[in-house]
């Protein structure tokens, strides 16, 4: 018997839903290669089925593609977490991605993963594992199917509802106790490889049931009918909020140039002012963003007004750049300092988008999906860049006090200066410590560091193939040969 074409299809979806169950779906240790070659998996299959690929659905494969990658090569906690958002949302608008230049409402792009799941929900199926020379073959594999789906479902909800029946009457308890013993599996055990097996085995279940209705969904060239209204008459607001911009502007930059010194007479420490400054002006440059984008008159007076905004707009993004590049200068780089470049740069991107589609007088989506692709550029951006990196050899967080190796040794592997930190927390000790040293170095996160290097230690020793990262290896390539144990009984 030969598959039809849709029927390759479904044996793929079931080739990439098992390798997701099998790679992704670990115990003890986050798997790091196995999600991305799951992903890898998924988004190639995504791009198989795509029958209509447009230029926005090859760049948003692409950007997919390049995040599923970096999944086992960096691993920061942070940024491993946004890279899997990421991979989520850019392959979901490249899945929404229509033919013929129609594009989803504004709606339906920002939250593209929520609008994926609720119109694949009431998508029927068009894979499943058809044969040429047999329908019946067929119904009978998906009736199958079926009933296995079916049964995993009652198992589920009977061992969920039943031990809480049971403790909420003693008689029912008592009754399902005596079912128990006279089926003899009291003493049946549920094993952590069990239990694992168990979970893979629904995870695939559920992509199976799920995913062909997406790869249906993918290639109907149809908009999505969640369309809220777009566009609303905001002269008004946008003049309101120029003025007091511009209010804002005049009394801000007397304060904003003011001395360490002056601020703590108005009862602000620079951090404090640095960090609320970041987050105002950046709100507020959102809000103005929303603003602008809202509008649908096109008087001259609006026009007008929008060029105003989306230039104030570029000055508070600048104002808020300054702001993080003095503490930054005086204080040394922080995941949340250079994240706080990321994000103004992000913000100033987008309002030198907006200006160009303005200028230009291009249409809203052509600036919607502009800014969508410069976020998973930046978002690629973050990834090269290698914060903790940088943190660690270029510019090192710092207190009053001088160096915080507090603060260093909670960097990721992606530092790569385990060693050295370990070299700096505890050199040229003396071979008996007072107190006083053991303190200072319990301080400075001697702690945090050994049982940093002892998990990549363990972790490498005896390593399980999906949970490679790259960047771990290096580090524990650099800090395998190191016995821990020493410093253990030294500062103990």
């Amino acid at each position: 018997m030969q598959l039809t074409e849709n029927g390759k299809v479904y044996a793929l979806i079931l080739l990439a839903s098992a390798i997701f169950s099998i790679f992704t779906i670990a115990f003890g240790f986050f798997p790091y290669l196995g999600a991305s070659i799951s992903f890898i998996a998924f988004t190639l299959l995504a791009y198989y089925i795509k029958k209509d690929k447009t230029r926005l659905t090859k760049i948003f494969f692409a950007i997919t593609l390049i995040l599923s990658v970096f999944l086992s090569i960096r691993s920061e906690g942070f940024l491993t977490l946004l890279n899997i958002v990421g991979i989520f949302y850019f392959g979901s608008l490249f899945t929404l991605t229509l033919k013929g230049n129609k594009t989803e409402s504004t709606f339906s792009i920002i939250f593209a993963p929520f609008t994926l799941f609720l119109k694949s929900l009431f998508t029927t199926k068009e894979y499943s594992l058809e044969f040429n020379d047999s329908l019946t073959e067929e119904k009978k594999k998906e009736n199958t199917l079926n009933t296995i789906a079916i049964t995993l479902v009652t198992i589920i909800a009977l061992a969920i509802i039943l031990p809480l029946l049971a403790s909420a009457n003693p008689y029912f308890e008592k009754l399902l106790s005596d079912l128990v013993d006279l089926l003899g599996i009291r003493n049946f055990k549920i094993t952590e490889n069990l239990f694992e097996w168990t979970l893979r085995l629904i995870f695939f279940i559920v992509l199976v049931l799920f995913v062909p209705k997406m790869a249906t969904l993918m290639n109907k060239n149809e908009a999505s009918k969640l369309r809220p209204q777009e566009g609303l008459n905001m002269l008004i607001p946008k003049i309101a909020v120029a003025v007091v911009l511009i209010i804002f502007f005049i009394t801000q930059l007397q304060l904003y140039f003011s001395s360490p010194e002056t601020l703590e007479s108005l009862g602000y420490t620079y951090s404090q002012y640095t960090n609320e400054v970041f987050a105002q002006l950046s709100a507020v440059a959102v809000i103005v963003l929303a603003l602008l984008y809202f509008e649908k008159e096109n008087k001259k007076a609006n026009i007008n007004m929008a060029l105003v905004l989306a230039f104030q707009g570029i000055f508070l993004t600048l104002m808020a750049y300054k702001s993080v590049y003095e503490y930054s200068n005086a204080w040394g780089f922080t995941y949340k300092r250079l994240y706080g470049f990321t994000v103004a740069t992000w913000i100033l991107g987008v309002f030198t988008i907006y200006l160009y589609a303005f200028l230009k007088n291009l249409k809203r989506e052509g600036f919607i999906f502009s800014s969508v692709i410069y976020t998973g550029i930046i978002l690629i951006l973050v990834n090269l860049s290698n914060f903790d990196y940088m943190i660690y050899h270029f510019r090192k967080a710092s207190t009053g006090q001088g160096i915080d190796h507090g603060y260093l040794t909670r960097l990721s592997s992606d530092s790569l200066s385990y060693k050295n930190q370990l070299s700096e927390i505890a050199k040229d000790s003396p071979q008996i410590l007072t107190d006083l040293d053991k303190k200072e170095a319990n301080t400075k996160g001697l702690w945090t560091l050994l049982y940093k290097i002892e998990r990549l230690q363990e972790k490498y020793k005896d390593a399980d193939i999906r949970g490679f990262n790259l960047f771990e290896y290096l580090q524990y390539k650099d800090i395998k040969d190191i016995d821990t144990q020493i410093y253990r009984d030294k500062y103990k």
